[in-house]
C-alpha cells in the first residue's frame, strides 16, 4: 500500500510556504505526541512516525521538488488525438478523414475558439448538452490556467466547464481532481480520482492517488 500522500498527512495545500509548513508541523505534533495520548500511545507514535517522515521531506527544497515532480502530480495536457462520442466513449479519427472534413471558422481560429469559451453563458452550461469541442476549449483554457498556483481555482472552474459539456471527457476530470488537490481539497480530489477510475480503471496515477489520499 502507498504511503499518505505528505501534504495531505501535515493538512496544507501543497502550494504552501515553509511558515505555514512549520505551524502546521508544530500544531500537529502537540497533539499527536505520545505523551499527550497517554490511553492510546501505539496510535499517536505511528501518528508522529508519519508526521515526522512527511516534514522531513515537505520541509526540504530539494526533496520537496522531488516530490511534487511524480508522475501521478502532472496535469494531463492532451487527449491524445482522440474523439469522444455522445456516451463518453472515445473513437480515433483518420488522418485522412480528419483532413477531409470541412473547418469552420471557429475552428480555424485559436482565438476565436477561446472567445466562445471565455463568453459561454454566465448563467451555466446546460448540463445534458454534450458538446466535445466547447469541452476542449474550456479544457485548453484550465491547462494553460493549471501551472500558476493563483489561477488554480480558475484552472478548476475551467476543468468543470469542461465536464458540463462532455461527462465523458476523462483528462478534464483527473486535472478537475489535481486542482482540488492542489487547493488542499483532499477529500473532494479522492473522490474525484474515484470516478475517474470508473471511467479508466486500469489507470495507475489515479489508483496510486486514491491509496494516498485515503484518511
Amino acid at each position: 500500500m502507498a504511503k499518505r500522500d505528505y501534504y495531505s498527512v501535515l493538512g496544507v495545500a501543497p502550494d504552501s510556504q515553509p511558515d505555514e509548513i512549520k505551524k502546521a508541523y508544530r500544531a500537529l505534533s502537540k497533539k499527536y505526541h505520545p505523551d499527550a495520548n497517554p490511553d492510546n500511545k501505539a496510535e499517536a507514535d505511528r501518528k508522529m512516525k508519519e508526521l515526522i517522515e512527511a516534514y522531513n521531506v515537505i520541509n526540504d527544497t530539494q526533496k520537496r521538488k522531488e516530490y511534487d515532480a511524480q508522475p501521478q502530480f502532472k496535469v494531463r495536457k492532451s487527449s491524445k488525438g482522440t474523439h469522444r462520442t455522445r456516451g463518453g466513449g472515445e473513437t480515433k479519427k483518420s488522418k485522412v478523414q480528419a483532413s477531409t472534413e470541412p473547418q469552420s471558422l471557429e475552428e480555424k481560429s485559436p482565438v476565436l475558439r477561446w472567445l466562445k469559451g471565455l463568453f459561454a453563458k454566465k448563467g451555466g452550461v446546460d448540463e445534458q448538452r454534450v458538446d466535445p469541442k466547447q469541452a476542449d476549449v474550456h479544457f485548453t483554457l484550465g491547462v494553460s490556467m493549471s501551472d500558476a498556483s493563483s489561477f488554480i481555482d480558475q484552472a478548476l472552474r475551467e476543468f468543470k466547464l469542461a465536464l458540463k459539456f462532455d461527462p465523458g471527457h476523462r483528462e478534464a476530470l483527473y486535472n478537475m481532481g489535481l486542482m482540488q488537490y492542489r487547493m488542499g481539497e483532499f477529500k473532494d480530489a479522492r473522490a474525484t480520482f474515484i470516478r475517474y477510475s470508473e471511467l479508466v480503471p486500469n489507470d495507475p496515477a489515479a489508483k496510486l492517488l486514491i491509496e494516498m489520499l485515503q484518511d
